[in-house]
């Protein structure tokens, strides 16, 4: 690494999902409430990175949650750009991500609209180098889709100037590898890690540290496929000021309250005893559980209590907070649809539906309550 002149500042975000959209439920305005809440966090991330006045702000990929977002996003994060543009005349570095670079180089990347900004630079395809004169930097951009080509890509920083920044969107060994992605991680020597005065690393949603110069700055909001794996881990971005030495700051932004419950053991248990626990288990939130997404696991459930829990106050539970995941789960497992039977109990095709609706692993996003609902709807339709 090298240092020389004065300092540098840079603002590293990443894992934005603008766009993301959970458990159907809506602003007085009609927009999904979720939705909402990770603009709401990046609106406060981009503000904060204003008042530090950075000299580069990166956006190490994933800006957008999907591929094609709606107008709406679009208008919303384009004018966010442009208010930051009034306050701050960072130079603006974005690369593409696996959620938001299409697969196919033959179409359009809503990324490069943002190129119509000025000092917005946008990579989102192969590999580039972007060099600042002014300031004496170069940023090596290696977007995921670029990834694929990694071994044929000479990953160095510039020798020309005096400061070198790395900014990668995948998974560097010594990260949850497997839950990210299903290939190789990125070793540190196919990206020369030690050689670069900051890297600034997006894909992996947890504020992490790889190296003394390396960051995962984290999202900005909780919008991976597992959120409860992050709960307890704070959202944010990352100020670097590079100088005579590195230094790293944190800086958190506000998010939807999301509660992990401690499991339940529900060996030997009634519904009424499970009804109780459920209900002391939420009760004992601070400040409620109101508004919150919140889960609960319940283990080891005799078969023959799930359908006598009181799913009405699971239903109220369920619209009092944003999103209340109660997952049940029986004692002795076989399929799915063994381990709601039991052939000692006579049960209305009604209770056989929640039981085996209760239990089932639906898509992340999915409401349950509304999926039970549904199932019960079809089922009065057809008589």
């Amino acid at each position: 690494m090298r240092f020389f002149g004065s300092s540098m500042k840079i603002a590293h975000i990443a894992d934005v999902h603008l766009g993301y959209q959970a458990y159907n439920r809506v602003t007085s305005q009609g927009i999904n409430r979720r939705q909402a809440d990770v603009f709401k966090s990046f609106r406060e991330a981009m503000s904060k990175i204003a008042d530090i006045s950075p000299d580069i702000l990166i956006v190490a990929g994933d800006l957008f949650h999907v591929v094609r977002p709606s107008n709406l996003i679009i208008r919303q994060t384009y004018l966010e750009f442009l208010r930051f543009r009034e306050n701050c005349s960072a130079k603006i570095v974005i690369i593409g991500g696996n959620h938001d670079s299409p697969r196919s180089a033959d179409t359009g990347c809503i990324l490069d609209l943002f190129d119509t900004i000025p000092d917005v630079h946008v990579v989102q395809s192969d590999s580039r180098v972007l060099r600042f004169p002014d300031l004496d930097t170069s940023v090596f951009c290696l977007p995921h889709r670029a990834l694929g080509s990694l071994s044929e890509t000479k990953v160095e920083p510039d020798g020309s100037s005096s400061y070198n920044i790395l900014t990668v969107h995948g998974t560097v060994e010594g990260v949850g590898a497997d839950f990210y992605d299903a290939g190789r991680p990125i070793s540190h020597s196919q990206i020369s890690l030690s050689e670069w005065d900051y890297v600034a690393l997006g894909h992996y949603h947890v504020h992490t540290k790889i190296a003394e110069n390396a960051y995962y700055s984290g999202a900005t909001e909780f919008t991976s496929t597992n959120i409860w794996e992050e709960v307890g881990h704070p959202k944010g971005f990352i100020e670097a000021e590079l100088g005579e030495s590195l230094s790293v700051k944190f800086h958190e932004v506000a998010t939807r309250d999301i509660v992990s419950l401690r499991s339940v053991d529900a060996k030997g248990l009634t519904a009424a005893d499970i009804d109780t626990i459920i209900a002391e288990r939420l009760a004992g939130i601070p400040g409620g559980y109101s508004e919150k997404v919140v889960r609960l696991v319940v283990e080891n459930l005799d078969k023959a209590v799930i359908p006598d829990i009181d799913y009405r106050a699971i239903r109220r539970y369920r619209i009092e907070a944003l999103h209340f995941d109660l997952v049940l789960r029986p004692a002795r497992r076989s399929s799915q649809f063994e381990s709601l039977s039991d052939e000692h109990t006579a049960r209305s095709l009604e209770d056989e539906w929640r039981a085996f609706a209760s239990v089932y692993q639906i898509p992340p996003g999915l409401d349950r309550e509304r999926f039970v609902s549904i199932g019960l709807e079809y089922m009065k339709e057809s008589d």
